[in-house]
């Protein structure tokens, strides 16, 4: 079978390309660099690890499939391959070990963000810029986690030895983790006003664009720590960056930001009190293996004519009819 990996130029896309290359024995497998035009018109499945828009799709008029290489499928546009017969299917985090490692992750900004770790390392070379701050303990605060998915439910686990209090926001209140205040998505303001901590962990979908705004700033509590491991496009910048100016933030530990990579004009890099990673949170052998061993399985189904699990689409007029 024919199919194209589609990538930015990076070390962990080359990574990936081997070792895709490596649990895809038996069939043809293409680089698509996201600058170059599609390297071949006969492709049956593209394996994304970056944008496709229609203008990507319309010339494969043998493709089937779109599976991305990652949990987020907000750079696909699953709405032109409905529309085309194609299927698009995600790796989800709590099925490849993304999850697991996103949520380690998330206590490190949480950590680093409170110790004001920025400030710290500066402090090794300039003296001057070490923080006259306190540093925050975890111990006996609150933590609201905005999203209760497979990322959400690993950071309550590794959260509780810490002995903190447990907040949550959700799609449903259905069967919550023990322990864990629970409160509708709808509820986001109640549930954030007495977290020391808000880590935010849902998807970087349409309907979450500026979820974190001015006005859920204001609504947490003065002095709070705000941790992002979810997508750029979820927090209002401009506002972050006055919340932080006004010390309405204390901290934000982000390892995304709305344009990737980083602009050197970005304001938010210019905060001491800012800890800023590369989108790096799910970079790790785990999720590596994990995400390599579930393409594999979604290739094997597909080759049988079987729905894989995380198929995020009804195609109008399926190119490829499954069971």
């Amino acid at each position: 079978m024919k199919m194209a990996f589609r990538h930015p130029q990076s070390e962990h896309a080359s990574q990936l390309l081997r070792g895709l290359t490596a649990v895809l024995v038996g069939h043809e497998l293409l680089s698509w660099p996201l600058e170059n035009t599609a390297p071949a018109l006969d492709i049956r499945v593209v394996l994304a690890l970056g944008a496709l828009a229609r203008a990507q799709l319309e010339p494969l008029s043998q493709l089937e499939l779109v599976q991305t290489v990652s949990a987020g499928f907000e750079s696909i546009d699953v709405d032109a391959a409905s529309e085309m017969g194609i299927w698009v299917s995600n790796a989800p985090a709590g099925l490849t070990g993304n999850a697991a490692s996103v949520a380690e992750f998330a206590v490190m900004l949480l950590i680093g963000a409170s110790r004001h770790l920025v400030a710290a390392l500066r402090s090794n070379i300039d003296q001057a810029t070490a923080s006259s701050t306190s540093h925050q303990a975890l111990s006996g605060k609150t933590v609201c986690i905005v999203g209760l998915g497979s990322i959400g439910r690993h950071l309550v686990e590794r959260l509780r030895p810490f002995g903190v209090t447990l907040i949550a926001t959700n799609g449903d209140l259905a069967l919550p983790p023990a322990g864990v205040t629970v409160y509708l998505a709808n509820e986001l303001k109640r549930a954030i006003a007495p977290a020391d901590y808000v880590v935010i962990c849902v998807p970087g979908s349409h309907e979450n664009e500026n979820l974190i705004n001015a006005s859920v700033l204001d609504a947490m509590k003065p002095g709070a720590i705000l941790v992002n491991v979810a997508r750029g496009n979820v927090v209002d910048e401009d506002a972050l960056c006055s919340a932080l100016r006004s010390g309405r933030i204390s901290a934000v530990g982000l390892d995304v930001l709305r344009t990737e990579p980083a602009k050197s004009d970005n304001p938010l890099l210019g905060f001491a009190q800012a800890l800023i990673t590369p989108h790096i949170a799910g970079d790790t052998d785990l999720t590596l293996s994990g995400t390599l061993s579930y393409i594999a399985k979604v290739v094997e189904q597909w080759d049988a004519g079987t729905k894989p699990v995380s198929l995020i689409n009804q195609p109008h007029k399926p190119r490829k009819l499954l069971r």
